[in-house]
């Protein structure tokens, strides 16, 4: 299981992704040929839109986003090097105050029951 926590004033959501489908998305990706910082943009926009509906709104086109912005996002940070700020494991999400971005941190340093 793979999970992406997202973090926004008092607000707080967890996406979750069984192994096989985010292996299946993630070999997608890679075989599209992505543009990884493009796509990283891209997907923490669609994981602040998507956090702001409620579960109601959401409909079948913004999950399938959802879906593929949670894969990715864990797969990015999961993959980069050391030296650029990798995370072992799941991912927090945290909203700057402002909205104007987030703050990311591997959830072992600010989950507790991890």
């Amino acid at each position: 299981m793979k999970s992406v926590y997202f973090k926004s004033g008092d607000a707080e959501w967890k996406y979750d992704l069984e192994d096989q489908e985010y292996e299946e998305i993630i070999k997608n990706i890679l075989a599209d040929g992505t543009d990884f910082d493009e796509m990283l943009d891209e997907s923490l926009e669609i994981i602040r839109d998507i956090s702001a509906l409620a579960d109601e709104e959401l409909d079948e086109d913004d999950q399938i986003d959802q879906t593929i912005s949670v894969a990715f996002i864990w797969h990015y940070f999961n993959t980069l090097p050391e030296s650029d700020g990798r995370i072992d494991g799941d991912v927090v999400l945290i909203e700057d105050e402002d909205g104007t971005g987030v703050s990311v941190v591997a959830a072992t340093e600010v989950i507790e029951e991890m």
